[in-house]
């Protein structure tokens, strides 16, 4: 019995708090306009009281200003008669009708507006719990499924890949936003709301991909969030991939997940916009974060919006930064920039490495013989077995001065760092991508990690046919 009466005491408890909740939430978005009609109300009540005064003064001048003023306030609340004499005069008298009239008009319009703030609280509510529903939907559209295309490949293989590995599933790259119209019955606004109110979603153009605006498809993907800018995995590796566009960039983000699993590197990628209204590049960084194109020196103490705006967009900018020296700051560690290129008749390669300024000087790698050693072994794989072709280093995309790579360099980064561009092709519409993706991890693994390979708890991770990804939970 006592844990039945605590049970409904706590149900009571917060069918109350909810609604006190709410009276608060209409509040808050009804301040401004309460605050700024009680001003009114009180200038009107003042002109009245100096009208009240003029009138009863003329023929009482024992009747004071005071007595006008405190006769009109009180009487919105009470009959003033026991403070305050009432007016006697027929100026006073119409005088106090109005008063009486704007008595009814002093609680109706707060709580008019406070009604209306419910009702829109109400709604909100009401929208808040359908974006909830819709959210669950758009998720159960990311379930982990088998690759065919790697699947194939690692039955070729006499271990069938690895003696430890039975079953890759991996989290879809995206879900087309006509499949989430027709099967989960949502429409543009559904799917943009979500999009802005969950950060692990974002609504993206595949025209974006392959340079065709005529061909657009609009898909929604779905990242591992566990930090303010997006997502930092440690997997004690020597070699952390970076993915600076994963946010702004198609595919490349969820490409870099799999490609750090499938090698058992670290994984660092920025998926979080703190404002997506002006993005904070973190490819090629300026000086400092700005808010709509200003340097924060151009702010004064009173624009606290963009003081606020700055500051999130600072603690984002350390926070990954931060991770990424805290996982590579190691002479023997690599950092490797994963970004993207368009393929077309002056850049028909599919991987690019570049580690240098445009004239080949101040260099980001500091072991360059294993680095030249990588850019072999490597190109001559992905050539051989799948007909890609690499581009030698830094020679179609060199890196500019303030390129995140000498970003890290300044702030005293002991590791090698350097840029490696995949085709948006390779990334997004190649069926063998994966396959691609677990050659290169392999290549990379055995020149820069010594051949460690995919962690045990990856494997783990990849057999179990969940939706999403597993990381996302992570503090």
């Amino acid at each position: 019995m006592p844990n039945k009466q605590t049970s409904v005491l706590k149900r009571f408890v917060a069918f109350l708090m909810s609604g006190l909740n709410l009276f608060a939430k209409a509040f808050r978005a009804t301040y401004h306009q309460i605050w700024v009609s009680g001003i009114v109300l009180a200038l009107v009540t003042v002109l009245f009281a100096i009208a009240l005064f003029i009138a009863e003064h003329s023929v009482n001048p024992d009747y004071t200003f005071w007595d006008a003023l405190v006769w009109t306030f009180v009487k919105y609340v009470e009959d003033p008669a026991d403070i305050v004499s009432p007016p006697v005069t027929v100026l006073g008298q119409v005088i106090g009708t109005l008063v009486g009239v704007l008595g009814i008009a002093i609680f109706a319009v707060p709580a008019g507006l406070i009604g209306s703030g419910l009702m829109e609280a109400m709604d909100e509510n009401k929208r808040e719990k359908e974006l909830d529903e819709y959210y669950d939907r758009v998720r159960k559209t990311f379930r982990r499924n088998e690759n065919k295309a790697l699947r194939i490949y690692l039955n070729s293989l006499s271990d069938k890949g690895a003696e430890n590995i039975t079953r890759f599933n991996f989290v879809p790259q995206h879900t087309p936003v006509t499949r989430l119209q027709i099967r989960q019955g949502m429409d543009m606004k559904d799917i943009f709301e979500v999009c802005r109110k969950y950060p692990d979603l974002l609504l993206k153009n595949l025209a974006d991909a392959n340079g065709n605006a005529a061909d657009e498809q609009f898909v929604v993907e779905m990242f591992p969030k566990n930090r303010p800018y997006g997502c930092c995995i440690n997997r004690d590796s020597k070699v952390t991939i970076v993915c600076p566009r994963g946010y702004s960039r198609v595919g490349i983000g969820w490409y870099g997940y799999y490609l750090s699993k499938l090698g058992g590197f670290n994984y660092v990628c920025k998926s979080i916009e703190v404002d997506p209204n002006e993005l904070d590049s973190y490819y090629n960084l300026s000086d400092e974060p700005l808010y709509n194109r200003v340097p924060s020196s151009e702010y004064t103490s009173k624009d606290t919006e963009a003081q606020k705006m700055l500051e999130k967009k600072k603690e984002s900018r350390e926070a990954y930064f931060g991770d990424i020296k805290a996982l590579a700051d190691k002479k023997d560690s690599w950092v490797i920039i994963l970004t993207d290129h368009q393929k077309n008749e002056e850049n028909s390669f599919d991987l690019h490495f570049a580690s240098a300024l445009k004239d080949g000087s101040q260099p980001t790698v500091n072991d360059t013989v294993t680095y030249e050693a990588l850019y072999k072994t490597l190109s001559t794989a992905v050539a051989d077995e799948f007909g890609l072709i690499c581009t030698p280093k830094s020679e179609r995309y060199p890196l500019k001065k303030k390129n995140v790579a000498y970003h890290l360099q300044r702030m005293g980064l002991h590791g090698n760092i350097f840029v490696l561009r995949l085709s948006t092709q390779l990334v997004n519409f190649e069926e063998n991508k994966l396959v691609v993706a677990m050659r290169i991890a392999q290549v990379i693994s055995r020149q820069f990690d010594e051949g460690k390979g995919i962690c045990a708890d990856d494997v783990k991770d990849f057999a179990t046919p969940a939706f999403g990804f597993a990381e996302e939970d992570e503090a």
